[in-house]
Protein backbone atom coordinates (compact mmCIF):
# COMPACT_ATOMS: atom_id res chain seq x y z
CA UNK A 1 0.00 0.00 0.00
CA UNK A 2 2.65 2.16 -0.77
CA UNK A 3 1.90 4.44 -3.83
CA UNK A 4 -1.68 5.28 -1.60
CA UNK A 5 -0.03 6.45 1.56
CA UNK A 6 2.25 8.30 -1.32
CA UNK A 7 -0.70 10.34 -2.92
CA UNK A 8 -1.93 10.65 0.65
CA UNK A 9 1.18 12.49 1.57
CA UNK A 10 1.10 14.66 -1.78
CA UNK A 11 -2.66 15.61 -1.29
CA UNK A 12 -1.92 17.17 2.13
CA UNK A 13 1.42 18.98 0.71
CA UNK A 14 -0.58 20.48 -1.72
CA UNK A 15 -4.35 20.75 -0.53
CA UNK A 16 -3.74 21.18 3.61
CA UNK A 17 -6.83 20.10 5.76
CA UNK A 18 -10.24 19.18 4.58
CA UNK A 19 -9.24 16.87 2.15
CA UNK A 20 -12.26 14.20 1.33
CA UNK A 21 -10.13 11.32 -0.65
CA UNK A 22 -12.44 8.27 -2.80
CA UNK A 23 -10.65 5.12 -2.71
CA UNK A 24 -12.30 1.93 -3.56
CA UNK A 25 -10.95 0.26 -0.47
CA UNK A 26 -11.09 3.28 1.85
CA UNK A 27 -12.53 0.95 4.61
CA UNK A 28 -9.27 -0.89 4.60
CA UNK A 29 -6.71 1.28 3.10
CA UNK A 30 -7.84 4.38 6.30
CA UNK A 31 -6.50 1.72 9.11
CA UNK A 32 -3.72 1.57 7.12
CA UNK A 33 -3.30 5.24 6.89
CA UNK A 34 -4.18 5.51 10.97
CA UNK A 35 -1.10 3.04 11.95
CA UNK A 36 1.40 4.31 9.50
CA UNK A 37 3.51 7.38 9.71
CA UNK A 38 0.33 9.48 8.53
CA UNK A 39 -1.85 8.50 10.70
CA UNK A 40 -1.02 11.55 13.27
CA UNK A 41 -1.49 14.29 10.22
CA UNK A 42 -4.80 12.44 9.14
CA UNK A 43 -6.26 13.44 12.31
CA UNK A 44 -4.60 16.91 11.93
CA UNK A 45 -5.64 17.44 8.27
CA UNK A 46 -9.04 16.11 8.95
CA UNK A 47 -9.01 13.73 6.37
CA UNK A 48 -12.26 12.01 5.57
CA UNK A 49 -12.55 9.13 3.20
CA UNK A 50 -15.18 7.63 1.07
CA UNK A 51 -15.50 4.76 -1.12
CA UNK A 52 -16.97 5.60 -4.55
CA UNK A 53 -21.16 5.19 -5.24
CA UNK A 54 -20.21 2.03 -7.50
CA UNK A 55 -17.65 0.24 -5.20
CA UNK A 56 -19.66 0.75 -2.27
CA UNK A 57 -22.51 -1.69 -3.25
CA UNK A 58 -20.20 -4.30 -3.10
CA UNK A 59 -19.47 -3.57 0.77
CA UNK A 60 -21.06 -4.44 3.44
CA UNK A 61 -24.56 -2.75 5.26
CA UNK A 62 -22.05 -1.11 7.81
CA UNK A 63 -19.08 0.05 5.08
CA UNK A 64 -22.24 1.40 2.91
CA UNK A 65 -23.29 3.79 5.77
CA UNK A 66 -20.33 4.69 7.06
CA UNK A 67 -18.40 4.99 3.74
CA UNK A 68 -20.81 6.12 1.14
CA UNK A 69 -20.40 9.72 -0.58
CA UNK A 70 -24.25 9.98 -0.42
CA UNK A 71 -24.27 10.19 3.51
CA UNK A 72 -21.16 12.68 3.53
CA UNK A 73 -21.39 16.35 3.72
CA UNK A 74 -19.87 18.88 1.53
CA UNK A 75 -19.25 16.25 -1.44
CA UNK A 76 -22.41 17.22 -3.13
CA UNK A 77 -23.22 14.70 -6.66
CA UNK A 78 -20.04 13.71 -7.18
CA UNK A 79 -19.90 9.89 -7.14
CA UNK A 80 -15.88 9.44 -6.99
CA UNK A 81 -16.04 7.38 -9.90
CA UNK A 82 -14.69 9.88 -12.86
CA UNK A 83 -11.02 7.63 -13.03
CA UNK A 84 -12.74 4.38 -13.87
CA UNK A 85 -14.68 6.44 -16.33
CA UNK A 86 -11.85 8.07 -18.05
CA UNK A 87 -9.79 4.84 -18.43
CA UNK A 88 -13.05 2.79 -19.14
CA UNK A 89 -13.18 5.44 -22.37
CA UNK A 90 -9.51 4.58 -22.82
CA UNK A 91 -9.71 1.25 -23.81
CA UNK A 92 -11.52 2.35 -27.12
CA UNK A 93 -7.88 3.15 -27.98
CA UNK A 94 -6.47 -0.28 -28.02
CA UNK A 95 -7.71 -1.45 -31.20
CA UNK A 96 -6.23 1.31 -33.15
CA UNK A 97 -3.29 1.86 -31.23
CA UNK A 98 -2.74 -1.87 -31.48
CA UNK A 99 -0.54 -2.16 -34.57
CA UNK A 100 0.47 1.75 -34.95
CA UNK A 101 3.86 2.63 -34.79
CA UNK A 102 5.41 3.99 -31.18
CA UNK A 103 4.93 7.49 -32.66
CA UNK A 104 1.29 7.01 -33.81
CA UNK A 105 0.29 5.01 -30.62
CA UNK A 106 1.82 7.92 -28.63
CA UNK A 107 -0.64 10.57 -30.79
CA UNK A 108 -3.55 8.66 -30.86
CA UNK A 109 -3.54 8.14 -26.58
CA UNK A 110 -2.04 11.86 -26.82
CA UNK A 111 -5.36 13.21 -28.84
CA UNK A 112 -7.98 11.26 -26.97
CA UNK A 113 -6.92 12.51 -23.55
CA UNK A 114 -6.67 16.31 -25.04
CA UNK A 115 -9.93 15.77 -26.46
CA UNK A 116 -11.12 14.60 -23.17
CA UNK A 117 -9.71 17.29 -20.97
CA UNK A 118 -11.23 20.02 -23.72
CA UNK A 119 -14.73 17.74 -23.53
CA UNK A 120 -15.09 18.18 -19.51
CA UNK A 121 -14.01 21.63 -19.40
CA UNK A 122 -16.66 22.61 -21.69
CA UNK A 123 -19.06 20.94 -20.03
CA UNK A 124 -18.02 22.04 -16.41
CA UNK A 125 -18.04 25.69 -18.19
CA UNK A 126 -21.90 24.60 -19.20
CA UNK A 127 -22.99 23.58 -16.12
CA UNK A 128 -21.71 26.85 -14.40
CA UNK A 129 -23.63 28.80 -16.65
CA UNK A 130 -26.50 26.93 -15.99
CA UNK A 131 -25.43 26.90 -11.92
CA UNK A 132 -25.89 31.09 -12.80
CA UNK A 133 -28.32 31.62 -14.54
CA UNK A 134 -30.71 29.28 -12.22
CA UNK A 135 -29.23 30.57 -8.78
CA UNK A 136 -28.66 34.08 -9.70
CA UNK A 137 -30.64 35.26 -12.56
CA UNK A 138 -33.29 32.92 -11.10
CA UNK A 139 -33.96 31.83 -14.67
CA UNK A 140 -35.55 27.78 -15.25
CA UNK A 141 -35.79 27.77 -18.31
CA UNK A 142 -33.52 24.46 -19.64
CA UNK A 143 -30.26 26.56 -21.61
CA UNK A 144 -28.72 22.94 -23.62
CA UNK A 145 -31.74 22.75 -25.55
CA UNK A 146 -31.54 20.21 -29.30
CA UNK A 147 -33.17 21.53 -32.05
CA UNK A 148 -34.34 18.95 -34.76
CA UNK A 149 -34.16 20.61 -38.27
CA UNK A 150 -37.85 20.37 -39.76
CA UNK A 151 -38.64 17.97 -42.70
CA UNK A 152 -39.71 19.62 -45.87
CA UNK A 153 -43.74 19.30 -45.84
CA UNK A 154 -44.08 15.79 -48.33
CA UNK A 155 -41.46 13.99 -47.38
Amino acid sequence: MKYPLAVTQRLFDMYGSDICLGYDIMCAFIKTLSHSVLGPKKVAFRLHGVVPSFHGHAHNRGCQLEWHPMYTEGVGLEDFEECERTFGKSNELASVTRLASPYHRVQHIDEHFTFHDQDKHAASGAFSVELLCIYVFNITFPIRQFHLPELPSGT
